[in-house]
């Protein structure tokens, strides 16, 4: 079962089979993603990809209880320039997960999940650290796998097309062929025809912590990659494949079975892309 957590009252949260809830907390900034879509694509991927893959866990855990909520629009990124960014601080983010996980802890809920659609290194170590604060008072309840997804922790088996297309055009980082398609499936009418026209934005994986170099690629569109490669059809498998690698990691949390390989995101040891907590 799935519930809206707006939709209860405090009786029967209390009521719930602790040990068989799951609260899944999604949280994406507003953002800037070009000249072709919203600035709400990180909201809706996030909407998106807990619904479907609580579908899909529910076929496993038929008897367990799946808790949303509305997703927190806020999130931590560095680009400048555009109007419709809203972005907050690496250590506001940071506060704000401890704030919401120590919040919901109090229910005595055992599963806590923290999906993200937005991919900013800095933005899904933050959650990742402020899952780890948590778990240390309270026994692992907190779970974000994102960071192992992005970084292909996460392994499941892709359509043929899907991979081909990832092999021809890579380093499609924000606003390119994926997140064009992802958003072509889930609300074609949010999606500017101007995709087409798009030009190609190429950026190398290295480059893309370093917001100054961004900055200069993406000056005037916003986004890096190819948006003109981007479908409906692929966005219905890049959907599909990001929701079963979500439901892979929360089934290994929720079973306590080899979750731990998913908890950080590959650049989680980097110095510099750690919450400076004491600052």
């Amino acid at each position: 079962m799935s519930v809206n957590v707006l939709e209860l009252c405090w009786t029967e949260i209390e009521k719930l089979h602790k040990e068989k809830t799951v609260m899944v907390i999604g949280i994406a900034p507003i953002e800037q993603h070009g000249r072709h879509l919203p600035v709400g694509v990180d909201v809706y991927e996030t909407e998106h990809w807990i619904k479907k893959s609580i579908i899909k866990l529910q076929e496993r855990f038929s008897d367990y209880t799946f808790l949303t909520m509305p997703i927190i629009p806020f999130g931590n990124a560095n680009m400048k320039g555009f109007p419709g960014n809203i972005h907050i601080s690496q250590k506001l983010l940071y506060n704000l997960v401890i704030e919401t996980l120590s919040s919901i802890s109090e229910w005595d809920i055992k599963n806590i999940i923290v999906i993200s659609g937005h991919a900013e290194p800095k933005h899904l170590i933050a959650i990742e650290e402020a899952c780890a604060c948590i778990n240390k008072k309270f026994k692992d309840i907190a779970f974000s796998p994102m960071g192992a997804i992005f970084s292909e922790k996460v392994k499941v088996k892709e359509k043929n097309t899907l991979m081909d297309k990832l092999k021809e055009y890579c380093n499609d980082f924000h606003a390119g062929w994926v997140e064009t398609s992802c958003m072509l499936s889930i609300n074609k009418d949010l999606v500017n025809e101007n995709y087409k026209s798009q030009p190609d934005i190429e950026l190398q994986e290295k480059e893309m912590i370093f917001p100054k170099k961004v900055a200069e690629k993406i000056k005037k569109y916003g986004h890096s990659g190819y948006p003109k490669e981007g479908s409906k059809d692929l966005g219905d498998a890049l959907n599909d494949d990001m929701a079963e690698k979500i439901k892979t990691a929360i089934e290994a949390f929720i079973l306590r079975e080899n979750y731990k390989q998913y908890e950080h995101h590959e650049l989680y040891k980097i110095p510099f892309l750690r919450v400076k907590i004491w600052s």
